[in-house]
């Protein structure tokens, strides 16, 4: 087994999910355990089996039990123990290892003093999902001040106390940023110097060599920097990697034979302590082509509401009559046979999206209804999240034969479909909660309130209205049976590659669980891509993460990095450096060739454009100036050069960008429902937005046309106030991406790392080239404005 401070090089394979009609078995991501500290890691949220039995080895390392009858692990790192290590196990015919990567948090000290003689204070954050009561404070030496130990990750916290008298952010804290409810969170930033030990590996580009070619980046001496290479979860003695001169290098034609597709993950560690992890892809033996998206890696999901995008069929229009229902809470005409229309008619084939996320298609009530929550509005179904049928569609929308249609139209189109599918709850004119009220919870807590839209307080039980009822599946296996029966349904009917699923946190695991050990066994088989669904969490990265793993989901919208980014090019002293530790957080949490959803707008949030142009600022009521006039329009052409900075950002980072529909010609808008508006094309946009049409189609062709932009390596190179540059790269090529949101002309000189082989960066998006002299680059970054480099 595996010692702690072995000093050799090991090779390690582990398997990916094999593609094209091969039985697909899971790679086993890396397990994140805190020193000294017992953790449950359930085995099916490792690996999927049909059955298991599996026997896990004795690790030095780590303090190993497995439970039987839970399928659990009982895990505990020794407490001086920090890095990399591996349990090696077998379950049947299956055998390989599983990477654990041990960490030390960083204890912080919270002190507040309120002034006045207080019973109960609390510090909460995005590091305990904002649980009011989780953390108490305490006054032990009686001298006024309040403290609470808590222990945490390298990155970037938001938190406030709470107080005998409300809700206050830190007084002795000057960072400070909008929450998004009229006040301000205290900012806070954990960095532990001793990482920067880490050693990380660079791809140098090599696309026409046998060999893989690898800078290796350590403060440390590289012949005390281990290497392990990771490839089909079973574990080889290792001689094929080569340390000379700063690089490592592995010959292609030295790993495995295999055929379909095989993932190869290489990971550098100095003292146990790991750096990045590359991750390079093989298909029949070769590199996967740059040109042949196999992967979700690969995806730029489109996302789009059937009401609000094109009406290709007036025949079914038919809106909710209601004398106080507003016409943009009521059904607007849009339509799958509109969508169908547009993918026929090449709009997305030009725009450069290969995925469709489509708003929920179920049947939904004829009614409106009154929102419990002041000022009690009346609203419509016209989004679709108020199920009244779960395998019916909505008429409004069509039929089913049409929505099985768009999917074959979109799929002929080489386009995927990922369906909307809500989970949580459904309407209280559903057939189940006329005839099944016992699958669902109780609206009234004990003491007599409403549980509704107590979204932390009671994540798995809250409603989200009076008429939604949510699901009660910790109580009711026929719920749970139902309804993930139900999901597997419409993959298998209508043929969708996956979904986006509503409301993740307020249902619980034993569901999800449920829904994709269905999916693994009914419908991965006869598949030649694997199922891909994301989920929306809003909460810390602990509970997002929570649902991300074999047994649950493959990803989540990255909502942690969405609000850092939001804010960052939002406001005027948003600063940079905070995003680009955001993007490497989500790298750390989630893996570095992570699938999370990236997104700028969606049906939930205010309109960037909006923010952009100064119409909103974050602290502002924007649901409440959705109902306000005059209308929000974009009165500044600077505006649009802003959002194609951000999208510049948004489609060169890690992970998958998701275009709300609009957003590809600066579509602006309130809170819902403004962020709705009905969807608008070619003949209906002004020449300035035909023009930013153009502009953001080329980012996003970008993106498809340059692998490492979806596959490959990240490095900052610099994070100031204004300015963010980063390198990606992978075999084929190295990209230069920077970044100024400042309004002044920025001369940068930067120095590239001595492992970058370079003579001249040419512009992906401007017609100029710039000499590399001594690995220095020279270039003017006008205000607003990004640029993406071709290192030659």
């Amino acid at each position: 087994m595996i010692k702690y401070g072995l000093p050799f090089i090991f090779l390690l394979i582990l398997a990916c999910q094999p593609q094209g009609g091969q039985k697909q078995s899971d790679i086993i991501a890396f397990l994140h355990l805190e020193a000294g500290k017992t953790d449950s890691v359930a085995v099916d949220e490792i690996f999927f089996a049909r059955r298991y039995m599996p026997y896990f080895e004795a690790d030095s390392a780590l303090n190993i039990r497995y439970l039987r009858q839970s399928n659990t692990l009982l895990i505990q790192p020794d407490s001086d123990f920090e890095g990399l290590t591996f349990i090696r196990f077998r379950n049947g015919r299956q055998s390989g290892v599983i990477p654990v990567k041990v960490n030390k948090k960083s204890a912080v000290i919270f002190r507040y003093k309120p002034g006045y003689k207080a019973q109960n204070i609390f510090v909460m954050g995005n590091f305990n999902n904002w649980n009011r009561h989780g953390i108490p404070m305490h006054d032990r030496d009686g001298d006024g001040v309040f403290e609470a130990t808590v222990h945490l990750d390298d990155g970037i916290y938001e938190y406030q106390f709470v107080t005998d008298r409300g809700e206050i952010y830190d007084p002795e804290n000057p960072e400070k940023v909008d929450n998004g409810f009229g006040y301000f969170n205290s900012l806070l930033r954990v960095s532990s110097p001793h990482r920067k030990l880490a050693p990380n590996l660079y791809f140098i580009p090599a696309p026409q060599s046998d060999t893989l070619i690898l800078a290796l980046e350590s403060a440390a001496p590289a012949d005390s920097v281990h290497l392990f290479l990771l490839w089909d979860n079973r574990l080889l003695p290792g001689n094929l990697a080569v340390k000379e001169n700063g690089q490592i290098k592995i010959n292609r034609r030295d790993l495995p034979d295999a055929d379909r597709l095989h993932r190869l993950r290489l990971v550098a560690a100095y003292k146990n302590l790991p750096g990045n992890t590359l991750s390079v892809w093989f298909w029949n033996g070769k590199l996967l082509p740059y040109d042949r998206p196999e992967l979700w890696q690969d995806a730029v999901i489109y996302s789009l509401m059937i009401d609000r995008f094109y009406d290709g069929n007036p025949q079914n229009n038919r809106p909710v009559k209601h004398a106080q229902l507003a016409r943009q809470a009521n059904f607007n005409g849009g339509d799958l046979a509109g969508i169908i229309q547009k993918i026929e008619e090449g709009y997305f084939d030009s725009l450069g999206v290969n995925t469709l996320w489509i708003s929920p298609v179920n049947k939904t009530t004829d009614m409106a209804y009154r929102e419990w929550p002041p000022p009690h509005r009346w609203f419509s179904g016209y989004h679709g999240y108020w199920p009244v049928r779960s395998r019916e569609v909505e008429p409004r929308f069509g039929s089913l034969q049409d929505f099985k249609q768009l999917v074959q139209t979109a799929h002929k189109h080489g386009l995927r479909v990922l369906l909307d599918f809500i989970s949580n709850h459904t309407h209280i004119e559903h057939p189940y909660f006329k005839h099944h009220r016992d699958w669902y919870g109780q609206v009234d807590l004990p003491n007599g309130e409403k549980n509704i839209r107590r979204w932390d307080e009671y994540r798995l039980t809250t409603w989200f209205d009076t008429f939604l009822p949510s699901f009660d599946y910790l109580g009711s296996q026929a719920a749970l049976d139902t309804m993930t029966d139900n999901a597997v349904w419409w993959l298998r009917e209508t043929g969708i590659d996956g979904f986006r699923h509503d409301a993740t946190k307020h249902v619980p695991y034993k569901f999800w669980k449920t829904l994709t050990r269905k999916i693994k066994t009914q419908v991965t088989p006869s598949r030649s891509l694997p199922v891909y669904q994301i989920g929306e969490t809003f909460g810390g990265h602990q509970l997002i993460k929570s649902y991300v793993n074999n047994g649950m989901l493959n990803a989540q919208f990255s909502f942690n990095q969405f609000f850092v980014a939001r804010r960052v090019f939002a406001e005027q002293n948003g600063n940079l450096k905070d995003l680009a530790a955001a993007v490497e957080k989500a790298l750390r949490v989630y893996g570095y060739s992570h699938v999370m959803g990236n997104i700028m707008d969606s049906h939930d949030q205010v309109r960037m454009m909006a923010l952009l142009d100064g119409d909103l600022t974050l602290s502002d009521d924007a649901v409440e100036r959705a109902w306000q006039k005059p209308v929000i329009q974009v009165d500044n052409l600077l505006t649009y050069q802003k959002e194609r900075v951000f999208m510049t950002y948004l489609l060169t980072v890690p992970g998958v960008p998701i275009i709300y529909y609009g957003d590809e010609f600066g579509m602006t808008g309130a809170g819902d429902p403004d962020n709705r508006r009905m969807m608008r094309f070619a003949e209906a946009l002004n020449a300035t937005e035909k023009e930013q049409l153009r502009q953001i189609t080329r980012l996003i062709r970008l993106r498809k046309n340059h692998p490492a932009l979806r596959r490959g390596d990240y490095k900052t190179l610099l994070a100031e106030d204004d300015l963010y540059i980063f390198t990606r790269g992978d075999m084929y090529e190295r990209l230069l991406v920077a970044i100024n949101k400042s309004n002044t002309l920025k001369t940068i000189r930067l120095t590239l790392p001595q492992w970058i082989k370079t003579e001249a960066a040419r512009s992906l998006l401007h017609s100029r080239r710039f000499r590399v002299v001594n690995n220095e680059i020279i270039f003017p970054l006008e205000p607003w404005q990004a640029e993406v480099w071709l290192l030659e």
